[in-house]
């Protein structure tokens, strides 16, 4: 899990100056993104950009007078974005409904972001404004996991180890997860994080965050994408292009006006 619910308030500044140093390796999300900008693209938009990582992987291959426009819902990572590129344009605001104005060639939204809407009539809405910022003949692009009913069942309150990095400091750190769980009446997954020194096993005092990921099924997304207007066009069951099989971890789409 990788972002709160986009309805309950953003990360806290702590987590958000911590989200590239404790991220897991996000190669694959690098170039399946980024092999997405042809030299038909001049003008893209990442919706829940977060620092603005993979969003400068997508804009090292546009054009030089090209638009890049990224938004999420934290402020702290809006400003570390901004940091990163000024040169760009980032704004601060819900993805269901951007902030921002124009078309474009391209529209992103990675590490299953739209899984933080939990609700079927906000990513309806969001589908819906992304027809309607995109250009004819763009595409937009996502990745989300696909439900897996036998691992969401078999979730276990207990602490875990969510991840492990260093950060700044050199300091290695844990991210506990406490309380996991799946709602099959609602379909989310939850599970609030905190901070542990990973040396002493002391909890760090850093607020924790509360994780929700709406599962959402093949059917699901089909439905909501056609309500939109929107058809996919390629298909797959993880970032490295494998087919999308009824076992596959994602759901990776890249789609187009219906």
């Amino acid at each position: 899990m990788s972002m709160s619910d986009a309805h309950d308030p953003a990360w806290p500044a702590e987590w958000a100056s911590l989200y590239d140093q404790m991220d897991v390796d996000r190669s694959l999300h690098r170039a399946f993104y980024a092999g997405l900008v042809s030299p038909a693209v001049s003008s893209l938009l990442d919706l829940g950009c977060g620092t603005g990582s993979i969003t400068m992987d997508m804009a090292a291959g546009l054009a030089p007078r090209g638009r890049v426009v990224g938004v999420d819902l934290s402020a702290r990572m809006v400003d570390l974005a901004r940091e990163r590129a000024p040169q760009h344009e980032w704004y601060v605001g819900d993805i269901c409904d951007p902030p921002v104005t124009g078309q474009f060639d391209l529209i992103t939204c990675c590490f299953h972001t739209l899984q933080a809407l939990l609700d079927e009539a906000d990513l309806a809405r969001c589908l819906a404004n992304v027809a309607r910022l995109m250009a004819p003949g763009g595409r937009f692009a996502f990745d989300i996991y696909r439900p897996n009913l036998a691992w969401l069942t078999a979730l276990e309150p207990l602490p875990t180890i969510a991840r492990q990095f260093t950060d700044a400091s050199g300091r290695a750190m844990n991210v506990i997860e406490h309380g996991a769980r799946y709602d099959p009446d609602r379909r989310v997954v939850s599970g609030s994080w905190g901070l542990q020194d990973a040396l002493t096993g002391e909890s760090v005092s850093v607020a924790p965050i509360t994780q929700r990921l709406k599962q959402y099924f093949p059917e699901d997304v089909a439905r909501l994408l056609s309500g939109a207007g929107l058809k996919s066009v390629a298909e797959f069951g993880g970032l490295d292009r494998s087919a999308a099989q009824t076992g596959s971890k994602l759901q990776v789409h890249i789609c187009t006006h219906a």
